[in-house]
């Protein structure tokens, strides 16, 4: 049995907390906050993570709090005019085992805390790491709290202290030029509303793209809201906002006045909005691994925050976490530790940062400007001629499997055997 720190309690660090209990070891997860919480409302859930909950004997309770989409549709910004639709149920269940979920974040990061302290998980919230000693392999936290370990695991999200203590110097996020919104909407208004009452019909996705900018909107059921995501340039150059910041709503309905009257009339349903700076590393991050004593290792968006735009921040995290549980199974011994954390990085880096890069490129097929480029991609999705390198990158069938195939174990295993 190992001792290990996890040092932050977002989606990463609980499934690693989860995944490494299940394996026998006792783990102390060290969480800045007051409360478990996660910025923003819903999010998806591909079938590469629904298969860890699977996995874990958590599908059941994840499908009893989330929806199950019928399919998602993209939309021009212009005018709605459907460009692409695409089946996720039962195609995905069908195809890959497990579903495309959507789920509020509260309600999944719930199902992981009770089945981390189900495994015995000793969960310290208001517990801010401000030291970290790596030949003691000791943790300091702001309220004078000492933790001891044979393992840290930083998953301490995009503004990781973590981070720059791996590398040995500073290394913040800055700003991509990019704004997030987000604001919710009581479904009724849209299930009474003709105009919009294909919005919740069937529970879709529904995606807007337009010149740098998209939108995502999609209904909560089991929350009670429909969700609608907006990302759009920054018109602050270099601004960063860090967490949720009430938006002005007037200038937000003026930035997208051009835009479907469909997703206006949402728009002005709006009672409050909120925006915070869409942020990204200064530079690809390859190094997740301390060199001193190489017994600490990053995860989730410590070492690869990621764009939004293929759904996948929360299901690499999810994969880190579970990868780390099968990668130290009971019985190991901590003499292994660093050569088995090099295994990790030597794993995992090639997967999420190409999913990182390729979330990069979906957004700028995406947000293309008006021009033949557009127009072109526009033709292609209507054409729904399914090849590698469609445009609507949820349907691409060589990305869709290389994301959605995935087997955490069997990775693991071909990992062990190249030792």
């Amino acid at each position: 049995m190992l001792d290990i720190i996890i040092i932050g309690g977002g989606l990463g660090g609980l499934s690693a907390a989860v995944a490494l209990a299940l394996s026998g070891h006792n783990v102390t997860l060290l969480e800045a906050q007051k409360k478990f919480t996660e910025l923003g409302a819903g999010i998806q859930m591909p079938p590469n993570s629904t298969r860890i909950m699977r996995d874990w004997g958590l599908l059941d309770e994840v499908k009893n709090k989330a929806a199950m989409p019928e399919f998602m549709v993209f939309r021009s910004y212009r005018d709605g005019q459907v460009l692409h639709r695409h089946c996720l149920r039962p195609d995905m269940e069908n195809k890959f085992g497990s579903p495309h979920l959507l789920i509020h974040r509260k309600e999944i990061l719930g199902i992981l805390v009770d089945k981390a302290r189900a495994l015995g998980v000793s969960l310290r919230l208001d517990s801010q790491v401000v030291d970290i000693n790596l030949v003691a392999l000791s943790v300091t936290t702001a309220r004078g709290d000492v933790f001891e370990a044979q393992m840290i695991i930083g998953a301490d999200g995009e503004r990781s202290f973590c981070r720059s203590k791996v590398l040995g110097r500073p290394h913040t996020p800055c700003p991509t030029g990019k704004l997030v919104y987000r604001f919710t909407l009581n479904p009724n208004i849209l299930h009474e509303a003709p105009e919009l009452r294909k919005m919740v019909d069937q529970v879709p996705i529904t995606c807007w793209i337009g010149p740098r900018s998209h939108v995502v909107a999609y209904e909560l059921p089991n929350d009670g809201i429909f969700n609608i995501s907006l990302t759009c340039p920054d018109p602050v150059e270099g601004r960063v906002q860090f967490g949720p910041r009430t938006a002005d709503l007037a200038k937000l309905r003026s930035l997208f006045s051009d835009w479907d009257p469909v997703f206006l009339k949402l728009l002005s349903l709006a009672s409050e909005a909120k925006y915070w700076t869409l942020l990204q590393l200064p530079e690809e991050n390859r190094i997740w691994m301390d060199g001193e004593t190489q017994r600490m290792v990053l995860i989730g968006d410590a070492a690869h925050a990621m764009p939004p735009y293929l759904a996948q921040g929360a299901s690499q995290s999810i994969e880190d976490g579970a990868f780390l549980g099968h990668l130290f199974p009971s019985g190991i011994t901590r003499d292994t530790i660093p050569t088995r954390l090099r295994l990790f990085c030597d794993s995992r880096q090639p997967r999420a940062l190409l999913a990182r890069s390729r979330a990069q490129g979906a957004g700028q097929v995406l947000e293309m400007v008006d021009g033949p480029s557009q127009m072109e991609r526009d033709a292609r999705m209507r054409r729904n001629k399914i090849d590698e390198g469609f445009p609507n990158p949820f349907a691409d069938p060589t990305l869709q499997d290389w994301l959605y195939s995935y087997e955490v174990d069997a990775d693991v295993v071909a990992a062990v055997n190249r030792l």
